[in-house]
């Protein structure tokens, strides 16, 4: 029956990716309609058009294709292309979980061991097959994982897009290049305003997230570490034990938003870095290659994100999985203290190395995906 119910979980990630696939080809048919079959054939390889006005790329003119000319305000305008970040991202995350849950399982396995204790990557995979269930045990929770993270994934991004819209042209109106004072000169160079653009979107597109991402975190960490053998079981169990506290613990929200929101930051101000002077160059040189180009860039801020917040995530596991709340109280400050006393600061770095194999490809093939659907629904 266990076996059954796990099958059934991966099964409904399945359905579902393909069922917001499907929707999501309908919402671009359309537009998809006018493009030329040469185009559409090489719909992969396209520069992409970044939201703000910072980037320089292609895009098909209202004079090419008059049947596509539309007026709209900005705030609308805003709004639609947040709402199509919100798919494409979905859609991506769903993707990107499926493919790489065995390394978040021994992420937080690791993580999860007390008193001093370390677990080498090996150990920790002997001791999450030696369950029963073998090597399915590496996919535990991913059912949850896969169908948690896309609301709360395509939120962020939803939200992050539609800010750094709105934020960005504010900004340049004010301070930068496009003042309406012509007789003044800007007080900020609109590199700055960019930067500054994508850290406040970042920030504000990961508190709104946080919130929905709790609870699958908790659930999905429950059962990579073994307390729970399905989903429905967790879940059943922790509703009993706790009600709703269950799903967010003491501490659970607020160390989310620790670990997540300078993750974040770190993660976007990257990639859109890199994005901008590396892989829209090359694309220009080389198109067939774009998809190869989002994965180094991904796959590089990733790293960079995951390395850097990595004691967060530490203390993130030790607060969201069960024990947690009793044992520190729910207090951030307490819980870091304890790891340090346990191990001292390499214990912040507990669980890097499967974390950095998981986030590292995890966000190479997220942001395939996520550029790739970006350009099914003509995102600009």
């Amino acid at each position: 029956m266990k076996k059954y119910r796990s099958d059934s979980s991966r099964r409904g990630v399945i359905i579902s990716a393909l069922y917001l696939l499907l929707l999501s080809a309908q919402i671009s048919h359309a537009k998809l309609s006018i493009i030329s079959p040469k185009a559409t054939s090489n719909l992969l390889s396209q520069a992409v058009p970044r939201g703000g006005g910072w980037a320089k790329a292609k895009v098909l003119t209202a004079k090419q294709h008059p049947t596509t000319a539309t007026t709209s305000s900005p705030s609308s305008s805003a709004v639609t292309e947040g709402l199509k970040n919100t798919l494409a991202s979905g859609l991506a995350a769903a993707c990107s979980k499926t493919i790489l849950a065995p390394f978040d399982t021994l992420k937080t396995v690791q993580q999860h061991v007390a008193g001093g204790k370390s677990l080498g990557l090996m150990e920790a995979t002997r001791k999450v097959v030696s369950r029963p269930g073998g090597i399915l045990n590496l996919y535990a929770g991913l059912g949850v994982a896969a169908l948690g993270s896309m609301p709360s994934v395509g939120l962020y991004f939803g939200v992050y897009s539609y800010c750094k819209k709105t934020i960005g042209e504010t900004l340049q109106n004010t301070f930068g290049s496009k003042r309406s004072d012509i007789e003044q000169s800007a007080v900020c160079s609109d590199r700055t305003l960019q930067t500054l653009t994508i850290m406040t979107s970042a920030a504000i597109g990961n508190t709104v997230a946080s919130f929905s991402r709790v609870p699958y975190e908790v659930v999905k960490q429950s059962l990579q570490t073994g307390q729970y053998s399905s989903t429905l079981q967790a879940m059943s169990n922790m509703w009993k034990d706790g009600g709703m506290r269950s799903f967010f613990p003491l501490g659970g929200v607020s160390i989310q938003m620790v670990r997540d929101i300078p993750y974040a930051i770190f993660t976007l101000l990257s990639y859109e870095f890199i994005k901008e002077n590396w892989v829209l160059k090359r694309t220009q040189e080389d198109p067939s290659k774009r998809w190869l180009y989002d994965m180094v860039a991904g796959a590089t801020a990733g790293g960079i994100g995951s390395y850097l917040t990595n004691p967060m995530d530490v203390i993130k596991t030790r607060l969201q999985t069960t024990g947690g709340a009793s044992d520190y109280g729910g207090s951030i400050m307490k819980c870091a203290a304890v790891v340090l006393e346990e191990g001292g600061p390499a214990a912040f770095l507990r669980g890097s190395v499967p974390r950095l194999i998981h986030k590292i490809p995890a966000n190479g093939f997220f942001f395939v995906f996520y550029e790739f659907f970006r350009r099914v629904l003509h995102v600009e």
